[in-house]
């Protein structure tokens, strides 16, 4: 099966990366397509800065899988790969924006990973601390060095071989950039963006989840202590800030793994190599 090129526009969080994407996306007559791991479910909205139903309306961009399918379901990266094809196949036409920080999610799509339905998902381990990567592997955690223990992408890697073979298929065409400037700006915008979040509503949104079991997801998680009584809500929000920064981190350290991606800083810049990429292949 054939697909259309794909133009992705992935880093770490807090970067911008959706408006930047929105932005290209209408100067390039495309669309756009989630690759956030937990922008997925439409439960989750403040906690996970998806974007609202008035900031799509206004981009005036086509935007997909985006809060179409709740946290009662099962979702994993073989139905979130099918489901990116079949809007490719659909919309040929258009430019495809592939938009997010789940570098599993990117990578599933744009290197054509054989999966299989009944799969283990992994997908959500790059949202994960070491120490809990380090408690799923756990005996066999000794037949890593001491350096690879304490390495996020490490410890990703020996899981995913374990649990799945990710064995690449026909690559699809694409432009695989990185939208990046300053970690020092990161955490600035990290912080920014969580006080933003308390602002819009977020313990207001983790009542509602309370029953629903979220470890492992950065903006509800870190809410389990306040509702123990263990901690107050300044707490809560320093913990969401560390948890996101350390988040950040690993990101980077996932995408830096690409020797092929194009590290951009600016529009300008993002611009330049798209017209660059639709000249030739779209």
């Amino acid at each position: 099966m054939s697909y259309p090129p794909i133009i992705v526009i992935a880093g770490p969080t807090a970067t911008g990366k959706t408006k930047l994407a929105q932005k290209l996306a209408k100067e390039f007559n495309g669309y756009i397509i989630n690759a956030d791991s937990r922008q997925v479910y439409k439960e989750l909205n403040i906690g996970t800065a998806k974007p609202t139903q008035e900031e799509i309306e206004l981009s005036n961009v086509e935007h997909y899988l985006f809060g179409h399918v709740s946290i009662k379901e099962e979702y994993n990266l073989y139905r979130y790969q099918k489901e990116v094809k079949d809007i490719l196949k659909n919309n040929n036409q258009k430019t495809a924006f592939l938009v997010g920080g789940t570098g599993l999610y990117i990578d599933s799509v744009v290197y054509n990973y054989h999966l299989k339905e009944n799969q283990k998902d992994v997908s959500n381990l790059q949202n994960l601390s070491i120490k809990k990567l380090q408690k799923i592997i756990g005996d066999n955690l000794n037949k890593l060095n001491e350096s690879d223990r304490n390495n996020p992408h490490r410890l990703i890697r020996f899981i995913q071989k374990g649990e799945q073979h990710l064995e690449r298929g026909e690559e699809l065409k694409h432009l695989y950039l990185i939208y990046y400037d300053d970690f020092g700006n990161i955490e600035e915008n990290i912080r920014r963006r969580v006080k933003e979040m308390f602002e819009k509503g977020l313990l207001e949104e983790n009542e509602k989840l309370k029953e629903y079991n979220l470890n492992g997801t950065i903006g509800y998680q870190e809410f389990e202590d306040y509702f123990k009584g263990k901690i107050d809500l300044d707490g809560v929000e320093h913990n969401i800030y560390t948890n996101t920064r350390k988040y950040a981190k690993r990101q980077i350290t996932w995408f830096k793994r690409n020797e092929n991606a194009i590290w951009v800083k600016n529009y300008k810049t993002a611009k330049k190599n798209v017209k660059n990429f639709c000249n030739l292949r779209c």
